[in-house]
């Protein structure tokens, strides 16, 4: 929020001194201190800020020990936050005190940083600035200034409460007239902000009291109208708005009042007024901008206000006069009264009845009471008819000055279709109340809580109707109020969602209406019941009630509709044959429009049943039958995709180039759609990708052109085709590299290229996309492919550029960094300086436990490797204890082989025969761990034993 009347003020008053000699251009580069200064000092007292600010600049850069430097500094940067040039003011003032220590303009220098903060809408060096500059107490205007800016600084940062106590310290303690003015105003916004409208109204007329001329005071009256709207005192309101705008014109406020004032005025029945002041409001605004009407941006809020006020407005011609003669010349007051009565009476009835209305009025300010009241009554129905906004007025006034009359109810039942008609809902209800409270013993009783129910429900607000309605079935039953309340209940239970709650009441409306001149409510009420059930899922019970319907009479009320119905409830039970039965009767009761409905329901029962044929038969039927274009293309639309589903691609095509003539409709897009896939698989790439253009010009965010090729990769994978594969996925993820699935087409891609055997190439493939998508969620799981055929292809120059590219990453990612580093170990054959990052691995516990033991397993290799045998074995035991699986089994492997290559030959024999009791389910490592043993043997001498383990693996051969 910005603060307003926050006017930037500069140093007004200095001494004026000569300027330099004009002749002297040559002399220019060499001017005197002096010179400078005087220069600067009249060129800032001629407002010539760039000048003087340039002058000053030279003197502070070429003299910087003269007396006067600390006064050029100052002045240079007040000069160039005159000039607009904030960041140089700050610059110098940034650096003044600490240059300039005991210069007097310390006193001042902080309130032109803040200024100059503030012009840049750094809020908070502002607040730090103006801070300082409070804290100065020698200089009184300049504290006071700072401390209204820092308010306004403190309400930008949404420090409302500092910001309030800063305003209150200037309302308590200032003693400037406009210093205090400016603070009400503000604390007024503040408080206005908070909702405490009591404070913000006493601090607004405050001013209007106090401070009437200042400036802050003309605007205050807009305020305190804005207050009194938002306490809902209305009337109070658009008084202060009405004097706002008869004494203030030039206000930033005064299109708001206007505006307000039209509002109100509308409210409170003053139509004429409202337009009044919209038609101002709109004068007004041409004149400061022409085009301002056009752009107003509470256009809406206008439109509204005069629309509420054309139904009320009206001008009524002048009557003639029957007994004009006994009017000019009454014996009495009761005589006139009544010869304008009788008078009126002559025009009721006929076309001119109007002309009545004035007689009416005269009469009804007559003696008589029961004149008066009968010629107030006539007066108000007759504007009613005539649609006058005064009428409901007239009204209103009848019934409040004739308690006792007997037209009053009707009146006041006059007054509730008036404000209907007018579409004031509250006046309605207003009526509505006073009726139901002051004729307890009226017939119409039921009638009216009915109506206020259903005025209620209209206006959203069911609980109340709801408890209107419940009243009328308890306290008025037999009555048809009663009976029509039940299918009320059952609407706003049906609207909450309560579909079995809603249905027990159609039900219980359905008893009601047993009558013969009630039938058609009561079909409705089951009709209603039927659907309430289809909604609650209950099946069967909305079944029973759409049979009821059909069989009693198919073609009468409500017939048609349930026999659809229950078509919709076997299509939803998957019951699709008693579907389409369903939907026959329908269409043959219906009429065209029921008829298509019914057609294209039928062809979605097919669908589902995957009977492509039969489904495109009963869609070509609703579009020979749709009653409208829209329908006839969207028919067309549904045959072409019942057709591609059955392959039939060209056909497909037809249907939807007719379809799409439609021009825009709701389904376009996936029409286009399926259109570029029907070429697609006709092999008409060029076809398929210039109608992906179509798409996307017309849809700009629709992320089906991509998913064109992407489908197509699918079903390459799917049938196995991989080299297809690989070139969808590449061709979608180059067309739309930026899109969710061109991004996932390229990992695709990578995955293809892995099972078309192409690895080095899903390698590179991985790496890119690993590389390029590091923030993805699904990253990790991409690196874990990437490290997997890294393995696979065993080339050690891919491997290290792996390395070297997950390395590089920023920020680092471990989850897609280990799994890369593991195998780039693994590949290079764990070279020693894969020792570090295995040991960081290994140690990390916020790994997988797979990579940690991973990790750890080739640190043991790497220990062997290094003939560090004892210590490979330790780790090599800890994994074979802890850790399952091929991992486990290559740490036994791992430990005979050191026992091995230390020469502990009866050791590694032992180790690698304990392989298959320890590992029973890795047979690979098994019959490694078995060979190797054999050898051993063989080598030891020890045939026999070698002969058994070459039996044993014989046999397992086998």
């Amino acid at each position: 929020m910005r603060a307003k009347g926050l006017r930037q003020s500069v140093l007004s008053v200095f001494l004026v001194f000569l300027l330099i000699s004009a002749g002297a251009v040559s002399d220019l580069c060499a001017q005197t201190a002096d010179q400078l200064y005087g220069g600067g000092r009249q060129a800032f007292s001629d407002k010539l800020w760039p000048a003087a600010a340039s002058q000053f600049s030279r003197l502070i850069r070429e003299y910087p020990e003269d007396l006067r430097a600390d006064s050029a500094a100052y002045m240079a940067a007040v000069a160039y936050y005159n000039a607009g040039s904030y960041k140089q003011s700050i610059n110098i003032l940034a650096k003044f005190p600490r240059q300039y220590p005991n210069s007097a303009w310390n006193q001042r220098a902080a309130y032109w940083e803040g200024m100059s903060f503030y012009q840049l809408k750094q809020w908070a060096q502002a607040e730090s600035a103006f801070e300082r500059q409070a804290a100065i107490s020698s200089d009184k205007i300049y504290q006071e200034r700072a401390l209204l800016y820092l308010g306004a600084c403190r309400e930008n940062l949404n420090k409302k409460e500092q910001a309030e106590s800063v305003y209150e310290k200037l309302v308590r303690e200032s003693r400037d007239y406009e210093t205090v003015s400016q603070a009400l105003f503000r604390l007024g916004q503040i408080q206005l902000s908070l909702e405490r409208y009591g404070e913000a109204l006493a601090s607004f007329r405050r001013i209007l009291a106090d401070y009437t001329g200042s400036d802050s005071a003309a605007d205050s009256g807009y305020w305190i109208g804005e207050t009194l709207r938002r306490l809902g005192r209305r009337e109070e309101a658009l008084n202060v708005f009405r004097s706002f705008l008869e004494s203030v014109y030039t206000s930033e406020y005064r299109a708001a009042a206007l505006l307000e004032a039209a509002n109100l005025a509308s409210r409170t029945g003053e139509c004429e007024e409202a337009l009044a002041y919209l038609d101002l409001r709109n004068a007004e605004m041409r004149e400061e901008n022409p085009s301002g009407i056009s752009s107003d941006p509470n256009r809406s809020a206008v439109m509204r206000i005069r629309a509420a006020c054309a139904l009320k407005t009206g001008r009524l011609e002048e009557a003639r006069s029957a007994y004009m003669e006994v009017l000019e010349k009454p014996v009495s007051e009761q005589e006139a009264q009544s010869a304008a009565f009788n008078l009126a009476q002559t025009w009721l009835g006929t076309p001119q009845a109007l002309e009545a209305l004035p007689y009416l009025k005269q009469a009804s300010e007559g003696p008589d009471q029961l004149i008066a009241g009968d010629a107030s009554f006539e007066s108000a129905q007759l504007l009613l008819v005539s649609k006058n906004p005064q009428g409901s007025v007239q009204l209103q006034a009848f019934i409040s000055a004739f308690p006792e009359h007997p037209r009053r109810e009707e009146a006041l039942r006059g007054l509730v279709r008036a404000h209907q008609e007018a579409k004031n809902s509250g006046g309605a209800l207003k009526a509505l109340n006073t009726l139901i409270e002051d004729y307890p013993e009226s017939g119409e009783i039921p009638a009216y809580r009915f109506l206020r129910a259903e005025i209620q429900l209209q206006n959203g607000n069911q609980g109340a109707a709801l408890k209107d309605y419940k009243q009328l079935t308890e306290q008025f039953k037999g009555t048809a109020e009663a009976s029509d309340a039940f299918s009320r209940i059952g609407f706003i239970f049906t609207e909450r969602g309560e579909h079995m709650r809603a249905a027990a009441y159609y039900e219980k409306a359905a008893a009601q209406f047993s009558a013969a001149n009630r039938s058609e409510k009561k079909r409705q009420a089951v009709y209603s019941a039927g659907v309430a059930y289809l909604n609650g899922r209950a099946t069967e019970k909305a079944v029973e009630k759409f049979r009821y319907l059909i069989d009693t009479d198919p073609g009468g009320p409500w017939g048609v509709e349930a026999a659809y119905h229950m078509g919709e409830a076997f299509y939803d039970a998957k019951q699709y044959e008693s579907a389409r039965r369903a939907y026959e009767t329908a269409a043959r009761y219906g009429d065209k429009n029921w008829a298509f409905e019914a057609a294209y329901a039928t062809g979605w029962t097919w669908f589902r049943q995957s009977k492509w044929k039969e489904a495109a038969r009963a869609f070509q039927k609703a579009a020979q039958i749709a009653p409208g274009s829209e329908k006839k293309a969207r028919s067309r639309y549904r045959t072409g995709l019942s057709l591609a589903s059955d392959l039939q691609w060209e056909k497909a095509l037809a249907e939807y180039n007719e379809a799409l003539k439609a021009g825009k409709t709701s389904w376009r897009e996936e029409a286009l759609y399926q259109k570029a896939w029907a070429f697609l698989n006709l092999g008409d790439r060029e076809e398929a990708f210039r109608t992906a253009g179509i798409l996307e010009r017309e849809y700009p965010s629709s992320g089906l052109p991509a998913d064109l090729p992407f489908r197509m990769g699918e079903n390459a994978m799917k049938q196995q085709a991989y080299a297809q594969a690989v070139e969808w996925f590449s061709l979608c993820s180059s067309k739309y590299p930026n899109s969710a699935t061109g991004i996932q087409s390229a990992l695709r891609a990578a995955h293809a290229s892995r099972k078309n055997g192409n690895i080095e190439d899903a390698a590179l493939r991985y790496g890119r996309w690993v590389s390029a998508h590091t923030r993805e969620p699904g990253a990790g799981a991409a690196a874990r492919s990437w490290a997997e055929v890294l393995r696979e292809a065993g080339n050690p120059q891919l491997a290290d550029n792996a390395k070297n590219k997950v390395l590089s990453f920023k920020p680092s990612r471990p989850d897609v960094v280990v799994p890369v580093m593991l195998a780039w170990a693994r590949v290079n054959g764990i070279p020693d300086e894969a020792a570090p990052y295995l040991d960081s691995y290994a140690d990390n516990e916020r790994l997988p436990v797979s990579d940690r033991a991973e990790a750890l397993l080739l640190r043991a290799h790497l220990y062997r490797k290094n003939a560090k045998y004892s210590r490979s074995r330790q780790i090599y035991e800890v994994l074979i204890r802890d850790i399952s699986g091929p991992r486990g089994a290559e740490a036994q492997e791992g430990l005979a082989r050191s026992y091995a290559e230390e020469g502990k030959i009866n050791q590694a024999i032992e180790a690698y025969l304990e392989l298959p009791y320890l590992f029973p389910e890795e047979p690979y490592y098994i019959s490694r761990s078995l060979r190797a043993a054999e050898k051993l043997y063989r080598d030891a001498g020890k045939d026999n034993e070698a002969d058994e383990l070459r039996k044993r693996l014989n046999e397992e051969v086998r």
